[in-house]
């Protein structure tokens, strides 16, 4: 519908039984006491046309109704336009145009009564406060089924004023499933950004709250501070002029944290991530894999540094976000051990493979391929191994011949290939169609991987696809959910609760459209929102506070990522200083370019440390500060620095202690404290064996310039299963 071509309307009541007010003792009728008429408040549904000609400004509109003539002229329009049979009940539906031209459609509804039209009082849900053989209390109607909408519509003029622009509220009743108007079911419309109850569809709702009847707040005039964003209603003005004490109105909230529906509608189910037998943590690793994805430079001494240049009109290209303003990076590089020329990082000086990987299914129906993919936050590709994910045989796929992608490493490792679409379905939820991203070609770590792919959940700025060499960044899966009707506001999120490969009781999970409730329960505290700044296409918000121990320590206009894609979490060098100087024995290692702590020192004797998500801070498990063996007698540690990086970037290190709600629909993160069973219980005994040249050529490992010299097994009081 065109912008400008809409109508004003309103719907009233004809009835002759309206008749006999003038002669009753309803002397609080208003307009149908001092008017022997059969049209319903006709006075209040002239009023709520002319004020949105007001509005907007319809001059020959508002000639039409105002003043005591308008309100005339239309009382005699519509009796003159009922038809020939004046005895029955009709509603009425009167339309205006901008031009100041009415029109009306009439039909027949059933008869009722005056207790029901003009009600002395509104009756308590008990009955209790009614008078008896009071003849205007009315009756109970018929029960309707109620159904709460997500916070899906955004206030407008239209929600305000009654036009023909009903597109809000007819998609409201889609997702609801309301067929017919007929129906004794009403679906309960919520505001986008307050969460505010604004009207029904077709209603007014009323609640019952500490003995009065409370309705959503309207403001007197079109506004997007004030009110709940709903239209005022005749019969609702009418209560509230005459019902002071019982009837009055307020904000009414809904606690979408509880409001379950949408996944017991849609049989929505947690995702449970494989620990990946291949994985083997490795400190250094794991490092340099930060270096690589952030292109930040470190401030600590080791074997690893990035190589940048001045940036030119040869190279503007977007770079990463840990590159300074006007540089570029050419790459990360390594001092070799002899001291001779610094060489590029190779597949071997960063992991090959991620330790947790989810259950994806792309295609339809028999069609479905079931995959194993990395579910990354930090990045915003959705790609799979063509050897993997067979796209020729799926039948819903879809080849988008402009397109392509390609993800390219400072190490020199790559992986692209051609693009499409196809329905992709996670956790219970399908997303159609999803940009599928297929990897023809790929270094060889990447097919040695047992991961099928990576399933980015960042925000779609970071998305590498090109569309005939221009970039065309795509929709990532939660980008979809929300432009999916059928998805309501508050299930357009998904949660993630990571344990430690030491929890034998718990099972690390996503869900995608609810939030465990059960979970936020046990930690005993509400979840503390904080606001997205995605301007970069990452998760960051403000991370000001930390404390170590006893000791505060605040990092003024601090940002900080949360990175499932990151293992480690990197901080500030003074928050690492503060951190391993609690730590007896503690050293910063250049050969392993990062802290390491002492095999010596008990988990319950390391220090406790909290890192702020907005206001509120979490602690850290003491268990994930120490991250994987390292040289003899030392781990390397969880929390290490982030060098000339912006932000700090928290990876699993952090995540395993909090659970997280990625709130992509309201633009918000939100965590809980997630305390693990084992947490300062005991040590447990590791064979730290050297490795031998057989389990390097298993796992594909070469010698390289600070790597371990040990390998992380199962305790031994628990046999490793063959």
């Amino acid at each position: 519908m065109d912008k400008n071509n809409f109508q004003l309307f309103t719907s009233l009541r004809y009835d002759p039984v309206l008749l006999s007010v003038p002669t009753s003792n309803i002397s609080y009728a208003g307009w149908n006491w001092d008017h022997a008429s059969p049209l319903y408040m006709l006075d209040y549904h002239r009023d709520r046309m002319l004020q949105a000609a007001t509005h907007w400004g319809w001059a020959a509109a508002i000639d039409v109704l105002k003043g005591e003539a308008g309100l005339k002229n239309l009382e005699r329009y519509l009796l003159s336009n009922i038809g020939d049979n004046p005895d029955v009940s009709l509603k009425l539906r009167v339309v205006i145009t901008r031009d100041g031209e009415l029109s009306i459609t009439h039909g027949v509804v059933p008869e009722t009564t005056l207790a029901h039209l003009l009600p002395r009082q509104l009756p308590t849900p008990d009955g209790s406060q009614s008078a008896e053989n009071d003849d205007q209390i009315p009756s109970k109607s018929p029960g309707y089924d109620i159904v709460v909408d997500g916070p899906n519509t955004a206030r407008s003029e239209y929600t305000h004023f009654k036009t023909t622009k009903r597109d809000a509220y007819t998609a409201a009743r889609e997702r609801a499933h309301i067929v017919n108007l007929g129906d004794k079911r009403e679906v309960l419309i919520v505001n986008d950004t307050s969460g505010a109850i604004m009207e029904g569809s077709l209603t007014t709702p009323y609640f019952w709250r500490q003995g009065k009847w409370v309705t959503p707040a309207v403001s007197k005039e079109y506004s997007q501070e004030q009110g709940s964003g709903g239209q005022s209603g005749t019969s609702r003005r009418w209560a509230l002029e005459r019902f002071v004490k019982f009837a009055v109105e307020d904000t009414i909230l809904v606690d979408f944290r509880k409001h379950t529906q949408f996944r017991k509608a849609r049989g929505l189910s947690k995702i449970r991530p494989l620990l990946n037998n291949n994985y083997r943590r490795h400190g250094t690793k794991s490092y340099v894999y930060a270096l690589n994805k952030f292109g930040f430079q470190p401030t600590k001494p080791g074997p690893y540094f990035q190589k940048f240049a001045k940036l030119g009109a040869a190279n503007r290209r977007p770079d990463l976000p840990g590159v300074k303003p006007g540089l570029v990076r050419e790459g990360l590089y390594k001092k070799p051990e002899d001291g001779g020329e610094p060489g590029k990082v190779t597949a071997e000086d960063q992991p090959n493979d991620a330790e947790y990987l989810c259950e994806v299914a792309i295609g339809s129906g028999s069609d479905a391929q079931k995959v194993l993919l990395d579910f990354d936050t930090g990045s915003a590709d959705l790609w799979v191994n063509s050897e993997r994910f067979h796209y020729k045989k799926s039948r819903t796929f879809r080849l988008q011949k402009e397109k392509t992608w390609r993800i390219q490493y400072g190490d020199g490792s790559s992986a692209s290939g051609p693009v499409g679409t196809d329905s992709l379905t996670i956790g219970g939820i399908e997303v159609n169609p999803q940009t599928i991203e297929i990897a023809t070609q790929m270094s060889s770590q990447f097919m040695r991987s047992r991961m099928d792919g990576l399933l980015g959940l960042a925000f779609s700025k970071l998305n590498t696809v090109h569309s005939n060499g221009t970039p065309d960044p795509q929709r990532t899966p939660v980008d979809n959910m929300i432009s999916q009707h059928d998805i309501p506001k508050q299930a357009q999120l998904f949660t993630s609760a990571m344990y430690s490969g030491r929890s034998k009781s718990k099972d690390s999970f996503y869900t995608f459209g609810w939030i465990d409730e059960a979970l936020v329960k046990s930690s005993g505290e509400e979840i503390a929102w904080v606001d997205i700044d995605k301007t970069n296409g990452f998760w960051m918000f403000p991370s000001e506070h930390a404390t170590v121990n006893e000791k505060k320590l605040t990092f003024e206009n601090n940002m900080a990522i949360a990175d499932t894609g990151t293992t480690l979490a990197l901080v500030s060098d003074e928050l690492c200083d503060a951190l391993y100087a609690q730590i007896p024995g503690a050293k910063y290692s250049e050969e392993y370019q990062g802290w390491l702590i002492p095999h010596s020192v008990r988990v319950h004797n390391l220090p406790k440390l909290s890192i702020s998500v907005g206001r509120k801070q979490f602690f850290l498990s003491r268990d994930d500060l120490r991250f994987a063996p390292a040289e003899d007698n030392y781990w390397y540690g969880g929390v290490q620095s982030r060098g000339e990086n912006p932000f700090d970037i928290l990876g699993g290190t952090f995540l395993k202690s909090i659970y997280a709600i990625w709130d992509q629909g309201n633009t918000r993160f939100g965590a809980v404290p997630k305390i693990q069973e084992t947490e300062i219980k005991q040590d447990p005994e590791y064979d730290l064996r050297p490795l031998t040249e057989e389990d390097r050529g298993e796992m594909g490992i070469a010698k390289s310039y600070g790597d371990i010299s040990s390998h992380y097994f199962e305790p031994v009081h628990k046999p490793k299963e063959e």
